[in-house]
C-alpha cells in the first residue's frame, strides 16, 4: 500500500468559482488533480488530505464536492484547513462521508496498518501574537496533544510499534526555519511523518521546512506545489492490516 497526499483542493462543484484569477495555473485544476490522481493512486492506497477541501459555505454546497472525491481511487483521510467553513464539528462532518472516507479532528484513527491524526492546526505565532490568535492557536494545540495521545493509546493497543501519519494544514516551520509550538509535540510523540499545505506562493514553497528534521518528515503538499497530483510519502509492506478503527474517546468538535 502506498500512503500519498495532497491539501488544498479548493473545489467548488456545488458553488462554483474560478480560481485562475489567483494564477493561471488554478485553470481547470480539478481535473487536472483527478488525472493525476487516476495516474498514480491504487484502491488500496491511502490519501491524506490535510485541510482546504472544498469551498462549500455549508453542508449542501459540499455534496457534489464529497462526490467527485468520493469516486476517486483509494481510501482518504480528510482534516479541516482555514477555508472549509462546512466542518463545524467532526461528528457531523463524519454522517456526510462517502465509505472510502475517513475525518479526523482533534482525534485519531487506525486505518490499513497506519495511524493518522489531526488537526486544522495553526500559524506558527509571532513574537507578540494578537489575543484571537493566541487563544485559536491554543485550541489547535490542545487539539493536537489529544490527537497525539489517542494516537499513541491506538499504538499501544495492538502491541505494534504503528508509524503515525499527522495533518496539520498550516506549515509547522515558519518561513525563516523557526519551529511552531506543534513541532516539539510531533517529536515527543514519534510522528513518522506531518503533511500540510496553505502555502500558495512559489517562494513560500522554497523556504518551506520539508525533508527529515529530528526524526519527522515534513511535507508540503499544497495541490498547486506538488503539480495538481498526489504526492507519495511512504509505503506500507503489512499483508494483513487491521480494520481501519476511530478512537472515540473525547472525539473534538
Amino acid at each position: 500500500m502506498n500512503v500519498w497526499a495532497i491539501s488544498d483542493l479548493h473545489l467548488s462543484f456545488g458553488r462554483p468559482e474560478r480560481r485562475d484569477r489567483f494564477a493561471e495555473r488554478w485553470r481547470n485544476h480539478a481535473d487536472r488533480i483527478e488525472r493525476g490522481w487516476r495516474s498514480v493512486v491504487r484502491p488500496d492506497d491511502l490519501v491524506l488530505l490535510p485541510g482546504d477541501l472544498s469551498m462549500a459555505r455549508n453542508h449542501r454546497e459540499l455534496q457534489p464536492d464529497l462526490q467527485w472525491l468520493g469516486a476517486l481511487p483509494g481510501t482518504k483521510v480528510l482534516a479541516p484547513g482555514n477555508h472549509d467553513r462546512w466542518w463545524n464539528t467532526t461528528d457531523a462532518v463524519r454522517r456526510l462521508l462517502r465509505r472510502s472516507m475517513i475525518a479526523v479532528g482533534g482525534d485519531a484513527a487506525e486505518v490499513q496498518g497506519l495511524i493518522v491524526c489531526g488537526t486544522r492546526g495553526a500559524p506558527v505565532p509571532a513574537d507578540d501574537p494578537a489575543e484571537a490568535d493566541r487563544i485559536a492557536a491554543e485550541r489547535e494545540l490542545a487539539l493536537l496533544d489529544r490527537a497525539l495521545e489517542q494516537a499513541a493509546g491506538l499504538r499501544e493497543a495492538d502491541g505494534l510499534r504503528r508509524p503515525i501519519y499527522v495533518l496539520w494544514h498550516y506549515p509547522p516551520f515558519d518561513s525563516g526555519g523557526r519551529p511552531g509550538p506543534c513541532v516539539e509535540r510531533l517529536e515527543r510523540a514519534g510522528v513518522a511523518a506531518c503533511v500540510y499545505g496553505h502555502l500558495h506562493i512559489q517562494a513560500q514553497w522554497a523556504l518551506s521546512v520539508q525533508g527529515v528534521v529530528r526524526g519527522v518528515r515534513y511535507h508540503c503538499v499544497a495541490a498547486d506545489a506538488v503539480g495538481f497530483q498526489p504526492l507519495r510519502i511512504g509505503t506500507v509492506r503489512d499483508p494483513a492490516p487491521p480494520p481501519s478503527r476511530v478512537s472515540r474517546r473525547d472525539v473534538a468538535p
